[in-house]
């Protein structure tokens, strides 16, 4: 029923999952991820009510008045079921509720994978209180209607309770009464009347308990704070399907998700070919080996009996031909796996690299840095699932079946009970997995969280030592790990169980076999030692077989959890545009057209831009901190895309020029660039061929000359990681100089500039001034005095305009 997320932002994709699971409707959570907008916090509720309306279900978003709830507890079943943000350590999550149960609520939690019962009041601890803000007219019609008709019942006229408290004053200090009133009672109605009269008249707003303060004046609106709640309601009954009627709107949306491992096999292409080639070696090293337990029986049946040392030569001449086949077997498919290894290390390694080159950026910032670093370490997991745990899974099912057919021939009726214990461990498995499922994927997601959180300390243990609050972060940390340690204790204890369970099967059926095996040759005679040997060594074979499988059951599914979070990094492919595109070209012009940016498409950030670029231009763009300038620059290098309006280069659409050749004429240096832990030439040239002597003629214009010249090595000087070798100047002198000798043509500086010394500012803007080959577009909030602009813009709420 409950669907668990799967990373720390997705808990929103998951309670839309749910939703549907309680209406019984077929939809993959792979299609509702790829419709629902998600950035590094989530998705907000108006993205859930979009994608739910689209797929007909009816919603609504509604005000969670607790105070009559508690007083109409029959109210509820009218809400449900409904989907809730709550108040998350990590952020905003939801919780989607849906049954009531004597006097508690059913929550089904996506963070914890599980369902609990909660009461109103711990329903109300966990929800997160929005601020609505309603006409305030209106809503004061609608006030004076319900408070006059709690008023007439105490002779208190409404003019007079407005003489000392507006709308939303008079309607809170009335909630609160009846909330009195009903659930502690008052000795009788004349001391109602007083309680009422003293606290209209007598009491300020401020004496109400917080949560009783829900409505306040706020000028000509009126403002609510309490939980926002969509209530969803399922779609509308469809006839059943007859011939010429219509699909279904979103018929992609039930195509079920194929099986990850099936998937996977899929991606690997050509690279499968080895892998069938490790299997059928493995399969058949298991099938030889399985042979060695007919040798216990021709030992006994035929070799001791027969009394001859020629007999028991031949035997062991045999069995030790035997013996080395085996070994041989075993050998190559240790070598076949050695060289499957290496192959799927570089498809995994690789494949997750290509990946990150290939994906958008926005899509690959909504990964927090914890999730990103263990899908990364998934990619070394998963050779091991291949070679050690997959293979093996289907070697143990090929010797169970093996097994069983031998047996089957020794004694059929026996055999039957050995089909009987299979059927218990296959019942034992479907009970004993969704919980291991549902653990382990908690137990990736608190790891992701503890990546998160540790590599933020990694990165801020400056500010935490400068600050003396090393210890108040790792009591952060320890949550975390505590979480991550309940949920790893949880699992050993159901995989303590199983392994428990599994043993004690095992051992019971084991001793039925051999009592009824013993019985049989006592009595009628009608098996041999060396088949009653052989029959107790196979059925322990199979029994073998099941009970690794069975006891492996947490590492399967905690390969499955890797596996699924390995195929979940996947970005929906980009609507197809025009084949080819123009790759010969260099940029003369470059104009913006009411181009609009939004992180979510329903919420514009940028709007209706508008700018024109010629060759040698030279553009200034200014604005407040958040105005939208670092986005302007990253759609303008088509880093994001833009979601309305044209971008021409040339005077020509930039959908038909090549993509990637269009990339390379439009460089974006930003204040945020790192600097990688590799030479100062490297960091500048990027492997091109830039000679040393144009490089330090350059350093010489900026004032960067003095710092390469004093280290031994000089422009081989190995930078720390992100440049903390250098100080902030001489780290914006290098970006500077990155951009510099790029064959772009069209350089963006994002607050490069900033951070620079005054004397190099003065050379570094001079320098800027002779650039007359390329369109320079500086962004900055700070002065720039010495750089003669050719054009200039202010960004103001998300539009560009042209200061007076």
């Amino acid at each position: 029923m409950v669907d668990c997320q799967l990373k720390n932002n997705d808990c929103g994709v998951s309670a839309v999952k749910t939703i549907f699971n309680i209406f019984d409707q077929d939809v993959s959570r792979k299609y509702i991820q790829q419709h629902i907008f998600l950035d590094e916090q989530g998705s907000s509720l108006t993205d859930l009510q979009a994608f739910l309306e689209q797929h007909e279900f009816t919603t609504r978003l509604r005000v969670l008045d607790f105070h009559y709830l508690q007083a109409t507890p029959v109210a509820w079943e009218y809400l449900m079921p409904f989907i809730m943000p709550i108040v998350h350590p990590n952020g905003l999550h939801y919780v989607v509720v849906d049954k009531v149960k004597g006097d508690k609520l059913r929550v089904l939690d996506p963070a914890k994978a599980n369902e609990y019962y909660a009461t109103p009041s711990e329903l109300k601890n966990m929800a997160y209180f929005s601020k609505s803000y309603w006409d305030l007219v209106q809503m004061e019609q609608k006030l004076m209607l319900l408070c006059n008709q709690e008023l007439a019942q105490y002779d208190v006229k409404l003019e007079q309770a407005l003489t000392t408290n507006d709308a939303g004053t008079l309607f809170n200090k009335l909630t609160y009464f009846s909330y009195i009133k009903t659930n502690f009672g008052l000795k009788d109605r004349e001391a109602e009347q007083k309680f009422l009269h003293d606290l209209l008249f007598n009491q300020e707003i401020g004496a109400l308990p917080k949560h009783f303060r829900a409505l306040k004046n706020d000028e000509s609106r009126m403002m609510m704070r309490a939980p926002l709640v969509l209530t969803v309601a399922p779609p509308p009954a469809r006839p059943q399907a007859e011939a010429g009627a219509p699909q279904a709107a979103h018929p992609e949306a039930s195509v079920p998700e194929p099986s990850p491992y099936l998937t996977l096999l899929q991606e690997l292409g050509t690279n499968r070919r080895i892998w069938y080639i490790y299997i059928f070696a493995a399969l058949f090293s298991a099938m030889t080996t399985q042979l060695a337990v007919f040798v216990n029986q021709v030992l006994i049946d035929y070799v001791l009996p027969s009394y001859q040392l020629n007999t028991l030569v031949v035997f062991a001449i045999g069995l030790g031909v035997f013996k080395l086949f085996d070994l041989a077997t075993s050998l190559n498919v240790s070598f076949v796996g050695i060289h499957m290894g290496n192959i799927l290390d570089k498809y995994f390694l690789t494949r997750f690299d290509e990946k990150l080159n290939q994906y958008s950026l926005p899509f690959i910032q909504s990964f927090k840095r914890g999730d990103l670093t263990e899908r990364l370490s998934d990619a070394f997991k998963l050779k091991g699932f291949f070679l050690r745990f997959f293979t093996r899974i289907l070697v143990d099912v090929f010797v169970s079946l093996y097994s069983l057919a031998i047996l089957f021939y020794i004694d059929a009726r026996l055999t039957l009970v050995i089909c009987g214990v299979m059927v218990a461990f296959y019942g034992w498995f479907r009970l004993v997995t969704p919980t291991l499922k549902r653990n382990e994927r908690l137990r990736f997601l608190r790891k992701s969280e503890f990546f998160t959180k540790m590599i933020e300390k990694l990165d801020g243990i400056q500010v935490l030592k400068s600050f003396r609050i090393e210890e108040a972060y790792s009591r952060k940390l320890l949550q975390v790990v505590t979480q991550l340690l309940n949920v790893q204790l949880k699992n050993r204890y159901v995989d303590l169980l199983n392994g428990a369970v599994v043993s004690v099967i095992s051992m019971l059926a084991s001793l039925l076999i051999i009592v009824a095996l013993t019985k049989k040759a006592i009595v009628g005679n009608a098996i041999s030692l060396g088949q009653i040997v052989t029959f107790i060594a196979l059925s322990e074979r199979v029994f073998s077989s099941l009970r690794g499988i069975l006891s492996e059951n947490l590492v399967l599914q905690e390969n499955e959890v890797v596996l699924r979070r390995y195929l979940d990094f996947e970005e929906a492919a980009p609507a197809a545009g025009p084949r080819g595109g123009i790759e010969d070209f260099a940029i003369e012009s470059l104009a913006l057209h009411e181009l609009g940016f939004g992180y979510n498409p329903q919420q514009l950030v940028l709007r209706n831009l508008s700018l024109d670029a010629e060759r040698g231009d030279k553009i200034r763009i200014e604005g407040q901190n958040g105005s939208g300038k670092t986005t302007l620059s990253k759609v303008l290098t088509g880093l994001y895309e833009p979601a309305a309006g044209r971008m021409l280069i040339n005077d020509t659409d930039r959908r038909f020029f090549d993509p990637e050749k269009l990339k390379e004429k439009l460089v974006l240096v930003t204040n945020e660039d790192i600097l990688f832990n590799d030479t100062i030439e490297f960091n500048i040239a990027f492997g091109r061929k830039v000679s040393p002597a144009r490089i330090m003629q350059m350093a010489k214009k900026i004032g960067l000359y003095e710092f390469i010249a004093s280290k031994e090595d000089g422009l081989a000087f190995l930078i720390n990681e992100n440049g903390r070798n250098l100080s902030t100047g001489q780290r914006k002198k290098i970006l500077l100089m990155r951009g510099l000798f790029s064959t772009a043509d069209v350089l963006i500086l994002d607050e490069v500039l900033s951070g620079i010394d005054a004397a190099s500012r003065i050379q570094i803007e001079g320098l800027l001034n002779e650039f007359t080959n390329k369109i320079l577009i500086v962004i900055s909030h700070e002065a720039i005095d010495y750089l003669c602009f050719t054009k200039h813009y202010s960004l103001e709420h998300g539009t560009l305009i042209v200061p007076a």
